[in-house]
């Protein structure tokens, strides 16, 4: 928590410029914000023994985004793959927010990962999103997921900021599964912006964890215009 207090209080003081990407999740949590109308956006992410997680998410209508993941252990190295089933993904943004109210959306993500010794990262799930502009490029989102755990229905929350430097540098700082202590996990992210449609996230995964080491993840992210 030290960690995560430590960076905030460092982010506000530098001073941000940045054009907005469309940033449909920062790390695992989600975000407000949408694909727009007619775009389609794309991201492979890379991490531990090889595995990637594919997922695509299109705007075929103002405000509302679907698309769908596929998780595949394994693929690079000499061990077999393990395809896991695809997930489902659906986002509609309520609300664009103003001066002093956040933008909010709902959604489903059906998600989920096997990171750092195989260990399971739950899928969000049904959740409920909120981003609120707080200065310049500064983002700040919070919401609630409902997802399954232990073999029960739990509502968990989640919280992340998000900030850009000079057009060509973001970072981002989620933490999430809050309250249950068993699997709350601080995660960030370093991004190199190479144009409006392509960035490149580096991702550091479970800083508060005692017993695990530190799970490095590299993240390729496009946007494309299908009309």
């Amino acid at each position: 928590m030290k960690k995560f207090i430590f960076v905030i209080l460092v982010s506000l003081c530098c001073k941000f410029f940045c054009f907005a990407i469309n940033e449909i999740e920062n790390i695992n949590t989600p975000t407000a914000e949408i694909i727009d109308y007619g775009v389609g956006g794309f991201h492979v992410r890379l991490y531990s023994y090889g595995g990637v997680v594919t997922k695509f998410v299109f705007g075929p209508f103002n405000r509302v985004n679907f698309g769908g993941s596929i998780d595949i252990a394994n693929l690079i190295g000499f061990e077999t793959p393990k395809v896991k089933d695809p997930a489902f993904y659906f986002k509609w943004r309520v609300f664009d927010g103003s001066k002093y109210f956040p933008a909010f959306a709902i959604g489903y993500d059906g998600q989920s990962y096997n990171f750092i010794s195989n260990e399971r990262v739950l899928p969000k799930g049904l959740f409920l999103v909120f981003t609120h502009n707080l200065f310049s490029a500064l983002f700040f989102d919070f919401g609630v997921n409902f997802t399954k755990y232990r073999q029960d229905n739990e509502l968990l929350g989640f919280l992340s900021f998000r900030f850009c430097i000079e057009d060509i540098i973001n970072f981002g700082i989620e933490y999430e599964n809050i309250p249950e202590s068993d699997i709350e996990q601080l995660n960030c992210k370093l991004s190199l912006l190479l144009g409006r449609i392509v960035w490149i996230d580096f991702i550091f995964h479970r800083l508060n964890s005692q017993t695990e080491k530190i799970e490095r993840q590299l993240r390729i992210n496009y946007l494309y215009k299908f009309f």
